[in-house]
């Protein structure tokens, strides 16, 4: 898998981000009651959206490559995901003591405040390569040293390694295309329009 890189950011008319989080539930025949068991590592990232018409011929000639090259769903891209979340704190890296879990210790914050707030989004760079978008579930507080343990979901899958890179300034999603079929539509006035429909890319 070669991950493309996209001619500008994805210029969306309209995103939507859902998180699949599988669980397999057990009810009793016999009270009706249920129990509800998680899959560690099994929830992805689904991202659609459509383009906004463009109707220039050189400037939809770049899409289309970058379409076609993706090749079906054989190759990835990143996809940012937050509205507005750059700010001027730079991005931290993981910590040692990191877990294939819901944390990961962080370091390189700004020291004392409060960096993030429960809802922002990160990236956190894992060993395999995969980029795994999280949604912060508890604010993000670091300490006098500019330390934090960073709360969220999905579970990451892997432990991420000391000094592994964490996007906080524009957090983004790594997915492929959901279908093999991909391309685009255009009209007699070159109007070309552009869809995707993705899922992470793990």
């Amino acid at each position: 898998m070669a991950i493309i890189i996209p001619p500008a950011p994805l210029p969306l008319r309209d995103k939507k981000v859902r998180l699949r989080d599988p669980s397999q539930e057990n009810t009793s025949k016999w009270t009706g009651t249920s129990k509800i068991i998680g899959l560690p590592g099994a929830a992805e990232w689904l991202v659609s959206g459509t383009f906004a018409s463009i109707s220039d011929e050189a400037k939809a000639r770049p899409w289309r490559a970058f379409f076609v090259a993706l090749r079906g769903k054989r190759n990835a891209f990143r996809i940012r995901v937050g509205l507005d979340q750059q700010t001027a704190v730079g991005n931290p890296t993981v910590r040692a003591g990191g877990s294939a879990g819901l944390t990961v210790p962080l370091q390189g914050l700004p020291a004392s405040q409060t960096v993030l707030e429960a809802g922002h989004l990160m990236t956190v760079t894992l060993p395999s390569g995969h980029e795994r978008l999280v949604c912060l579930t508890a604010s993000l507080v670091s300490d006098a040293q500019g330390r934090a343990t960073a709360t969220f979901a999905p579970e990451l899958g892997e432990v991420p390694q000391a000094g592994a890179a964490v996007e906080i300034q524009w957090p983004h999603a790594l997915v492929r295309m959901s279908d093999d079929t991909n391309g685009w539509e255009f009209s007699e006035r070159i109007k070309h329009g552009f869809a995707i429909d993705t899922k992470e890319a793990k």
